[in-house]
């Protein structure tokens, strides 16, 4: 599936979540993680359909608000909040990346905050320029065809080949199934609503004796990402550079992410805010992204330097080394058992594409 955010793509063979009374659209955990900031945590998805975090920050005069997911019905819920929480107005949103699931709820933040600046780093604003029209035009359709699919597996109890679906797979598909057809009606409710600010390196936000640090500290999971830091707060916003339980990486830069993720820590920041997952508290996590990618790397440049082709590359990186300490880090069986091996079918090809020299753009 080409379209970034919606869903991450599952291998669903060997995965099994029964259904929860919520959809991924309809619930987060809001949690206050200093004075005046305030982290909207999505759940760890157990369909494939993915949201992301999105975090207020609130000073003496303004509010800041980074990402707003891509659903807008619940970026309606968290204007309600946002406005339970302080009167003073959201007068920027930041993008930490181009990724829809962290940029379709501008047009709700637009609409109830009037005159606001949408910021985001000049790569972040092309792509959701170029890409955003392309993808609200095909998603509905293929996301119809996707269920449809998923449902006649289910009831053919069977895939093409004749192997049988498991009663773990058929439960997953009818989740994925039940969520795509759910939130069909959100599509109607999506505005194209790029950003209205771009920058380069950094800038400071003032909100009214607090300040926002907004910074582009290299290429890392896009070639644009944003991360935020609150000097007095000691709270960084790292969006999809941090990704838990397990990165997504498929048109990512690997032997760059490291670079940034250290830069990140060398903040020392007693808060850490990813782009999906938990709060945390250390830096634990990112030092074991930053040993996941740097094995990874140096195992795809030592394959290439042998002469393997990308279809023996595949199967022989296999970081079972680390496979074992991303599960670990899953709370539903989706993740745990699927996670990995998404992110690692796409880092493999990324890796591989930077070891030949021939890194493909990310919108393709």
């Amino acid at each position: 599936m080409r379209w970034i955010g919606l869903v991450a793509v599952l291998c669903l063979s060997a995965c099994g979540q029964a259904a929860e009374n919520k959809f991924v659209n309809e619930q987060y955990d809001l949690q206050k993680v200093a004075d005046g900031v305030y982290t909207f945590i999505a759940p760890e998805s157990d369909s494939g359909v993915v949201q992301s975090n999105c975090t207020v920050v609130i000073g003496e005069d303004a509010a800041l608000v980074a990402d707003t997911g891509q659903f807008p019905s619940l970026a309606e819920r968290m204007v309600a909040d946002i406005k339970k929480l302080t009167n003073n107005p959201v007068r920027y949103v930041v993008n930490t990346h181009w990724h829809f699931d962290h940029v379709w709820g501008h047009a709700v933040f637009r609409s109830a905050y009037p005159g606001g600046a949408i910021i985001s780093t000049e790569f972040t604003r092309e792509l959701v320029e170029d890409q955003g029209p392309k993808v609200l035009t095909t998603q509905p359709a293929e996301n119809k065809k996707q269920a449809a699919e998923y449902r006649k597996l289910v009831a053919d109890e069977k895939y093409p080949s004749g192997h049988p679906v498991s009663e773990e797979s058929r439960r997953s598909m009818t989740r994925l199934a039940d969520t795509l057809d759910h939130i069909d009606a959100e599509f109607p409710l999506t505005v194209q609503t790029p950003p209205t600010i771009g920058f380069e390196k950094e800038l400071t936000i003032n909100l009214g004796k607090r300040e926002v640090k907004v910074m582009w500290l290299g290429r890392a999971n896009t070639g644009g990402d944003a991360i935020l830091f609150l000097p007095d707060a000691k709270v960084l916003i790292a969006g999809d550079t941090v990704v838990y339980p397990s990165p997504f990486a498929t048109w990512s830069y690997l032997s760059e992410w490291p670079v940034v993720l250290q830069k990140m820590m060398d903040m020392n920041a007693g808060t850490i805010i990813p782009g999906h997952g938990p709060v945390m508290h250390d830096a634990s996590y990112l030092k074991t992204l930053v040993e996941l990618f740097q094995a990874l790397t140096a195992q795809v440049r030592t394959a290439v330097s042998q002469g393997l082709s990308l279809e023996d590359i595949r199967k022989n990186v296999t970081l079972a080394e680390f496979k074992d300490r991303f599960a670990r880090f899953a709370r539903t069986e989706l993740w745990r058992n699927d996670g990995f091996a998404t992110f690692l079918q796409g880092a493999v090809d990324r890796a591989y594409q930077e070891a030949t020299g021939k890194l493909k753009p990310e919108s393709e």
